[in-house]
């Protein structure tokens, strides 16, 4: 086993990794130095780059840039995007796949190798991108134990979650969860907005729509608005499919949510952008003097005012937060931006030992503990209706 350290900021490069479970929604991906290396047992597109093995110490990030793996060939493509934005810091040298047709062609594109075994990974790796799902747990955990800064795409339970924390700290380095939704414009206006409405009264209720492809990050959104999820409680009152009503208490704020399943258990049946899905997400938090909602992942996001308390005959009784008119290539974008500003966080991270609030253990467990409970109650008895 290699020893790396914690720093960040030796030679830096990317390894990234895709698993063909996940969602890609990149229109292009043109513009790529080619590979014209041989393939070989080990490494399928192999690429000429110094594999100094020696450990990583903390450098100013002025002086080289950070070695990235990504993990998995499908949404980890957005990954692979998103680091190739920023040249200076970043630089991907790597694709851990199974190695599909696939992953080969990407590599090939991308001009790096790759590799099908963690116990083939290069000794120099700083950060990995791993956005295989569920299934590539057992990788996400080896490469924390190679002692490789992770950056793990969600949804994953809290045993999982405890797992990984737990290897992170024995091996002195970082692991987060990116719940990316938060980081989109419209949710980062909600979120902004809705801490802003806090300082005048607390909230009163929540609402929420959700599938199981988009719920993880909608709690995640919620839990940065409410600021803890504990104590809570959830109730599945009814279920006419696709829709699961839940109901629960948020550290004592009444919460709905409807719930778009699609599969069994612990499974997704829809893929990622599945036009059978009805919506991404909806959110909708309420306070005393108004109600702030947020439509759908591209926004808008409104508030609107409390009618009765309104005390002026010209109030505004609603307003646009967020209404900027959203292409499906801009949300492309915004999904590139905020899986950059989800890498830097976690170099940041592992530069100062200091963890952003989204990335604390309370907040992850919590979420991950609501999102565990929520996808159970979908395969429960309901409480005041039968199942159909």
């Amino acid at each position: 086993m290699v020893s790396r350290g914690a720093g960040l900021f030796g030679s830096a490069r990317f390894l990234a990794c895709f698993d063909s479970s996940r969602f890609c929604a990149s229109p292009n991906l043109s513009g790529i130095a080619d590979c014209g290396g041989r393939n070989t047992s080990q490494v399928l597109c192999a690429y000429p780059f110094a594999a100094q093995r020696s450990g990583i110490g903390i450098l100013p990030s002025s002086m080289k840039r950070l070695r990235v793996l990504v993990c998995g060939t499908n949404y980890g493509r957005i990954y692979r995007a998103a680091i190739q934005r920023a040249p200076r810091e970043f630089e991907l040298v790597g694709i851990l796949a199974r190695g599909s047709a696939r992953s080969l062609e990407l590599s090939r594109k991308s001009g790096v190798p790759l590799y099908r075994e963690v116990e083939h990974l290069p000794g120099d790796i700083d950060i990995a991108c791993a956005a295989m799902g569920i299934s590539g747990e057992g990788v996400v955990l080896r490469l924390l134990e190679q002692g490789i800064h992770v950056l793990c795409e969600h949804p994953h339970g809290p045993a999982f979650m405890e797992t990984a924390k737990r290897i992170a700290a024995q091996h002195d380095v970082s692991f987060h969860i990116n719940g990316h939704f938060a980081g989109l414009e419209a949710a980062s206006a909600f979120i902004k907005h809705c801490n802003l409405e806090r300082r005048v009264a607390a909230p009163v209720f929540l609402d929420a729509v959700a599938t199981d492809r988009s719920l993880y990050g909608a709690l995640d959104i919620l839990r940065r608005v409410t600021k803890t999820f504990e104590p809570t409680e959830f109730a599945a009152l009814d279920r006419k499919p696709p829709f699961t009503l839940v109901r629960a208490s948020v550290d004592g704020v009444p919460t709905t949510l409807q719930f778009q399943h699609s599969g069994t258990e612990g499974r997704m049946a829809l893929k990622d952008g599945d036009p059978r899905y009805i919506v991404d997400f909806r959110l909708a938090v309420g306070f005393p003097h108004g109600v702030l909602s947020m439509l759908s992942i591209a926004g808008p996001v409104i508030w609107n005012n409390n009618l009765f308390r309104s005390s002026k005959r010209n109030d505004r009784l609603w307003a646009f937060i967020y209404g900027r008119p959203v292409s499906s290539f801009d949300l492309y974008r915004q999904r590139v931006k905020a899986n950059l500003l989800a890498v830097r966080s976690l170099a940041r991270s592992a530069r100062e030992h200091v963890a952003p609030p989204e990335q604390n253990a309370d907040h992850i467990f919590e979420v991950s503990r609501a999102w565990a409970e929520i996808i159970a109650l979908t395969h429960r008895p309901t409480h005041g209706a039968q199942p159909p």
